[in-house]
């Protein structure tokens, strides 16, 4: 390990001592450094070290990241999947952050749509035009177009499987259904303004999303859409790192503004 590494590593574990919250870690860390009456530490000590100070740095970020979430229910699994999905980052291990990173999603979604009232607003509007535009003359935005909630929530214009689905459970829906779904009633609050073409923006990250993570369940056969995705998401991995931390972020928070 570099000396600059070494010297930021020793100011930062002074630090951290330092808190009053912080007295566990400053006596584990006595105990770790009395190894045979020697006050010499060898490289895989600094190792254990560092690494317990990564994980205390992933565990606060992880506390502090859903601090105020209003599904208290499942903000518990929520920090502990932020967590594995941070340390598999910093293993590069680009399937099980996929993996992860879904599963904070999911979880949210199948938390979300068993609600009543969500499920009735579906069923009850899915003729309603999905994209308000501004009528100048009224002075206002108002629902016009022919692209119904049910078209956008199911990406079908066949009225016929657009009634089959709406009225089965929400539970049983196409994971790819009950995102659209929660995009468009929490995360838009049910408005979308002049066109659709930021709520298909935000769906194709977590499109992308979700083809990673389905890199863990290799075998099932890919459609070429699907194909087309994982090609362009394995050389980038390095980019999609980022892309999918800055959606999830973007994702909870604005869904957690509408709860």
């Amino acid at each position: 390990m570099e000396k600059g590494n070494l010297e930021k590593l020793i100011d930062f574990v002074i630090e951290l001592s330092k808190l009053n919250e912080n007295s566990w870690f400053k006596e584990d860390l006595r105990r770790k450094l009395l190894v045979n009456n020697s006050s010499e530490l060898s490289s895989t000590q600094l190792d254990e070290i560092y690494e317990h100070c990564v994980y205390k740095i992933i565990n606060e970020h992880a506390q502090r990241f859903y601090s105020d979430f209003k599904l208290f229910a499942v903000k518990e699994k929520l920090i502990q999947d932020f967590i594995r999905m941070e340390r598999f980052r910093r293993d590069d291990n680009f399937e099980d952050f996929c993996l992860a990173a879904y599963q904070q999603i999911e979880l949210m979604i199948s938390t979300l749509i068993i609600s009543t009232e969500f499920s009735n607003y579906f069923r009850e509007n899915k003729d309603l035009p999905a994209v308000l535009k501004y009528d100048y003359a009224k002075g206002e935005f108002i629902r016009r177009g022919n692209q119904t909630i049910g078209k956008l929530i199911f990406q079908t214009s066949d009225q016929s499987k657009i009634n089959i689905q709406i009225t089965a459970p929400v539970q049983g829906w196409f994971f790819i259904h009950k995102y659209r779904a929660i995009l468009y009633y929490y995360y838009f609050n049910k408005e979308l303004r002049t066109n659709s073409d930021l709520f298909d923006r935000i769906y194709e990250i977590g499109n992308f999303l979700y083809q990673g993570r389905n890199l863990n369940h290799r075998g099932a056969a890919q459609s070429q859409y699907q194909q087309n995705i994982i090609d362009d998401l394995i050389p980038n991995q390095h980019k999609y790192y980022f892309k999918f931390l800055g959606f999830l972020e973007d994702f909870i928070t604005t869904i957690n503004k509408h709860l």
